[in-house]
């Protein structure tokens, strides 16, 4: 009895703890809420058919999290660039002097859904964090973009001319190009990378919506946006979070039920062998 009830005091504890988790970043760019995922503890006792059947309580298999679209919502900025579809950006966990060399590895890649993106001062292309955003040359014709990925940097497609920089495009493929003040030319800085995975729920988060690749994960797959059914760029957007607080304040009614049930269950059966104590004493 006992054992039954504290399982599900320790599943009601975890399923909270996700919906805490999951309200407190209701408002986060690019956050994918999580779910706990449970299963029935039955009997290990082979001597018996009918123990074999009966529930022994429940255990959490483990956090899954949904990969549902968020809500994109425009921006002011023009640098600020959302993913609709599956995939995610690639940014380097090193800064951006030393990624070049550094080059494509999954000890230094991280992945997001958040392209809340700003010129840093040497040219890069920059999250909040300022960690650059990875991508590929822009070389005429190109479609697919290669794994040799590297840091995004405007002043360097201008030779170094700020002067040079009048607007900044990013196309649905992912093209960053930029036009003279007048207008009168454009030049292409790169493709920014887009990665999938076989199993998103295999990525390990690394805090900040970012994600490194994990043993299930599988290893980041390539491509452009629009194509072999990446998503596509969205510029001047960014993608909300996809929690639904109404929905997660039901959960959390639900959860706290079951932890209030399973808190009462603990208090009768500890009353009942105080009772029976009480009475053999």
């Amino acid at each position: 009895m006992f054992s039954v009830a504290l399982s599900g005091l320790a599943a009601a504890s975890q399923q909270l703890s996700a919906i805490s988790n999951n309200l407190a970043n209701a408002g986060t760019t690019g956050f994918k809420k999580s779910t706990a995922n449970f299963a029935d503890v039955m009997s290990q006792d082979p001597s018996t058919s009918l123990d074999a059947s009966i529930g022994k309580g429940v255990t959490t298999l483990g956090m899954v999290r949904s990969t549902e679209q968020g809500a994109l919502e425009q921006t002011s900025s023009s640098l600020d660039v959302a993913i609709q579809g599956e995939g995610y950006m690639a940014f380097s966990t090193v800064p951006a002097s030393q990624s070049a060399a550094a080059g494509q590895s999954d000890a230094n890649i991280a992945y997001s859904r958040s392209g809340h993106l700003t010129l840093s001062a040497d040219g890069y292309l920059v999250d909040d964090s300022g960690a650059p955003v990875m991508g590929n040359a822009a070389l005429p014709g190109t479609t697919l973009q290669s794994p040799n990925l590297q840091p995004i940097n405007i002043l360097k497609a201008v030779d170094n001319d700020p002067s040079q920089v009048g607007s900044i495009t990013i196309s649905p493929k992912g093209l960053v190009s930029i036009t003279n003040p007048s207008g009168s030319s454009t030049v292409n800085a790169g493709y920014i990378a887009i990665a999938r995975f076989e199993n998103d729920n295999g990525l390990q988060a690394i805090g900040g919506t970012k994600f490194m690749t994990g043993t299930t994960s599988g290893q980041p797959q390539f491509g452009s946006g629009g194509s072999d059914a990446f998503g596509t760029f969205a510029q001047g957007s960014l993608e909300d979070s996809n929690v639904s607080v109404t929905s997660e304040l039901v959960n959390m009614i639900s959860a706290q039920q079951a932890y209030n049930a399973n808190s009462r269950a603990l208090q009768t059966g500890s009353d009942m062998l105080k009772s029976l104590t009480e009475q053999m004493a």
